[in-house]
């Protein structure tokens, strides 16, 4: 070992956390040299000797004192001690992305349907508790002399999918929120889960300095299953239940008509119960209310028979197709429960 050894680390790109010098034996002349963005901890005997600035350091009794006892020990001004030394990168990590690692099942509180939901995000860290993390994970973690990013990155994957779950279905079951209202609550479940988290990361040593939700989503067949309740909820808002019932009623009986003996006898046994059972009034075909002989004009407003091709007050056209695309639509619709299309204009 020579005299005027230096002891200093250039880093391996930005993903290091931690590195353990190689070295372990230096005498009272050797160079410490810690570069920007890091600080160096020296320990002696598995106990933590200093905490070391960026700088440039001389490794002698008086910067050491522990070093002194070794004195009587000099051999040809060559004089070993054992101490080790790491190097903490004390810059901020931003590109710290997180996700889950399996989907959390989360029944929609709206829709009443189960739904995989997933989420990931990105996140800011910066260790702070330099001497805290040393004696809390070094000794467990370290492993050929390099911590990285990633080894924090997979301790920590199970707290955020454990505190994630927990936020999550607890913030939308007790609020009532539907999976399509998630993106208006995006802020304050992060705000939440980032709370939950600051603990986590502390006690380990890190500071979080910035926090994000980039996305929560669900499988394309979740979505499906969501939509098409959606759909039917808004056309059922629209028409009003009696209205929807009928025009269900048509559909089915239209489908059985184009389709095969199968069908007409699924038909056949429900206008039998229909009619052989009087308290099944939601068959296939609800009975109609007299009223339903005379409308509204949907333009004026004037009463006029349902089966009118035109107002005779203000010559509208009674409209049974969406002029836009072409959907079925009843006499007493204004806007088209497909594509929201206003039909009088």
């Amino acid at each position: 070992m020579n005299i005027y050894d230096v002891v200093k680390f250039d880093g391996i790109g930005s993903d290091w956390l931690l590195y353990k010098y190689p070295e372990n034996q230096y005498n009272n002349k050797s160079k410490l040299i810690v570069s920007p963005g890091q600080i160096a901890i020296i320990v002696h005997n598995g106990k933590i000797e200093k905490i070391v600035e960026n700088g440039t350091h001389v490794l002698n009794s008086t910067f050491l004192p522990v070093l002194s006892k070794f004195q009587k020990m000099v051999f040809n001004d060559k004089n070993p001690y054992p101490i080790e030394i790491y190097f903490i990168n004390t810059k901020i990590k931003l590109d710290f992305l997180w996700g889950t690692s399996d989907p959390i099942d989360l029944l929609d509180p709206i829709y009443k349907i189960k739904i995989a939901l997933r989420a990931r995000g990105q996140l800011g860290v910066k260790l702070e508790e330099y001497q805290y993390f040393y004696e809390k994970l070094v000794g467990t973690i370290l492993n050929n002399r390099v911590i990285t990013f990633d080894v924090i990155r997979n301790n920590f994957r199970g707290v955020i999918n454990q505190k994630l779950r927990k936020v999550l279905t607890s913030h939308l079951l007790t609020n009532k929120i539907s999976y399509f209202e998630i993106g208006m609550h995006i802020d304050t479940l992060q705000e939440k889960l980032e709370s939950d988290l600051k603990d986590a990361f502390g006690e380990f040593g890190f500071k979080i300095v910035t926090f994000s939700i980039e996305s929560i989503d669900c499988p394309e067949s979740d979505l499906s299953k969501l939509n098409e309740i959606f759909h039917k909820k808004a056309e059922m808002d629209q028409l009003g239940d009696n209205n929807y019932r009928t025009i269900r009623g048509y559909d089915v009986m239209e489908a059985g008509a184009k389709g095969n003996g199968n069908a007409s006898a699924f038909m056949g046994v429900g206008l039998g119960m229909q009619m052989g059972n009087q308290m099944q009034r939601s068959t296939i075909i609800p009975p109609q209310d007299n009223s339903s002989s005379k409308i509204d004009c949907p333009k004026c407003g004037a009463s006029i028979s349902s089966n009118s091709k035109f107002c005779p007050e203000c010559g509208a056209k009674i409209l049974t197709e969406c002029p836009k695309c072409g959907a079925k639509v009843t006499p007493r619709q204004k806007f088209c429960p497909e594509c929201g299309e206003k039909l009088y204009k």
